[in-house]
């Protein structure tokens, strides 16, 4: 016990062993997007992100999550993107495929976002008209 003397911050340490487990890392498909805050297309944007922006999916019992939704970190973000939006092999992205002309848009911070909530909002699928 002498060691308390010397070190008495470890009597009151966390824990830091965790349920937590990376299952791997995933690519951002879309040109555009957000991690979310919780998982639902109108929650919360944590960040935004773009095509090619490497993502870990984490696993985690604290966490619940949907099937079309991923719990994952982004940088120092913990939130969740849908699991469409991610992808095994890096994407060709436009702005990597174009970058001087992606590079003329000159899109600001607030651009980035609104091209990635219109993403978020937007829906796929195949029509029903004839």
């Amino acid at each position: 016990m002498w060691w308390l003397l010397l070190f008495p911050s470890l009597l009151f340490a966390e824990s830091n062993s965790t349920d937590e487990r990376v299952v791997g890392t995933f690519y951002f498909n879309p040109m555009f997007g957000h991690v979310h805050q919780s998982a639902l297309r109108t929650s919360a944007s944590l960040t935004t992100i773009q095509c090619s922006h490497p993502v870990k999916v984490i696993e985690s019992s604290k966490v619940s999550v949907s099937k079309e939704w991923a719990y994952v970190q982004v940088a120092d973000h913990r939130g969740f993107i849908r699991k469409e939006f991610l992808t095994v092999k890096r994407p060709e992205c436009f702005q990597g495929k174009y970058p001087r002309f992606f590079d003329a848009f000159n899109l600001d911070l607030s651009e980035l976002y609104y091209w990635g909530r219109l993403n978020d909002q937007f829906i796929q699928g195949e029509t029903r008209v004839k």
